[in-house]
């Protein structure tokens, strides 16, 4: 089955920022399209299907199992799905004497629903070798929609500036709430928390994208995930990312301040490497304008990192790239005569005595 729909938290969506629709030969066909046989349906915020001049809410469908019928295959993306499949969502494992003829009436009642003309010839539900399809290819559906924008803004090929306007509406779109007015439905909810994951990463990645940009919506759509998960690492890294490209450096040494507090008090361990990778560099950024503790960080990051590698060859250390090597010894010894460097100026300066023994 198809990955649609999420029970993502009702947010309103995005205002002031929808960009142009991308595929715009092909949003604007699908809006010119209504003229010629297609219907519009939107799942995310509750079900509405617009048919000609006519809007219809869930509660035209004749009640909650023709309702049902309809999602089911608009959920398949148009591909078949079988009458025992249909039964088992409508009646589980106990379904009527009746069930069949019951099902073959609740799609009658649907293609009278859905049909956009009289003149229209055909239905927009079709009977396939004992399943029903509904063809996708006339339908307009805000989850494709989604789908799409999002996926072409985030083609490598596109760059950020580009990719802004089309995230806001795509990001717009999944923001809403699935199908709010269906409740206690096993296959629905399962579905929802399927796409809600992808959901979930298509923010980080959005916020990746943009992050340069100035613009508040890469670390609205960072922190829209950390709602989600707050445990996930690579939300936290785009935030901080986001906080390092704007020079926020003050800020993003908070947020992982509060990364670290709330893996300590949930998971028992730190932040990740990737996450302690932005963190120094956040620290580098904070204290540019002052030398000596720049290098006082470079030289404690690589004894911490020194410390950390207790077999096999340590990582490129990270930061200013005084030090490029994967000898640890190099790295400590070099990081040693910093400090003592260090300590012997504040000595010169102070008069204080002693110094680290190499």
């Amino acid at each position: 089955m198809a990955q649609t729909a999420t029970r993502v938290s009702g947010r309103a969506r995005n205002q002031g920022m929808q960009g142009p629709s991308i595929e715009r030969g092909v949003d604007r066909a699908t809006i010119a399209g209504q003229d010629a046989g297609r219907i519009g349906i939107d799942l995310l915020g509750g079900l509405r299907v617009r048919v000609g001049k006519t809007t219809m809410g869930p509660r035209e469908f004749g009640g909650a199992k023709p309702r049902t019928v309809l999602l089911a295959l608009l959920l398949h993306r148009g591909s078949p799905v079988s009458k025992d499949r249909l039964l088992s969502l409508l009646w589980g494992g106990s379904p009527p004497s009746c069930a069949r003829a019951t099902l073959e009436a609740y799609v009658c009642v649907l293609r009278k629903k859905l049909q956009p003309s009289r003149s229209a010839r055909t239905s927009l539900i079709t009977t396939v070798a004992g399943c029903y399809a509904i063809d996708m290819s006339r339908v307009d559906l805000d989850v494709v929609r989604y789908e799409r924008l999002k996926s072409a803004a985030l083609q490598p090929a596109t760059t950020a500036a580009d990719a802004l306007p089309m995230l806001h509406e795509a990001m717009g779109v999944a923001e809403r709430p699935l199908l709010p007015e269906e409740v206690e439905s096993d296959w629905l909810d399962e579905m929802g928390s399927i796409h809600n994951e992808n959901v979930r990463k298509d923010l980080i990645a959005a916020a990746n994208k943009v992050a340069g940009l100035p613009s508040n919506s890469a670390e609205r759509w960072a922190r829209l995930a950390l709602e989600r998960d707050a445990l996930d690492e690579s939300a936290w890294r785009a935030l901080l990312t986001i906080k390092e490209a704007r020079g926020q450096h003050a800020d993003g040494l908070q947020a992982y301040d509060q990364c670290r507090r709330l893996f300590a008090a949930e998971l028992g361990c730190a932040p990740g490497p990737g996450l302690q990778e932005v963190y120094v560099r956040l620290l580098r950024g904070a204290n540019e304008d002052n030398k000596e503790l720049s290098q006082l960080l470079d030289a404690v990051v690589r004894l911490h990192m020194a410390s950390q590698q207790r077999s096999g060859p340590p990582a490129t250390t990270m930061g200013s790239g005084i030090i490029q090597t994967g000898d640890r010894t190099g790295s400590v010894e070099q990081a040693v005569m910093s400090l003592n460097l260090l300590l012997r100026s504040v000595r010169g300066r102070r008069g204080l005595s002693g110094a680290l023994g190499t």
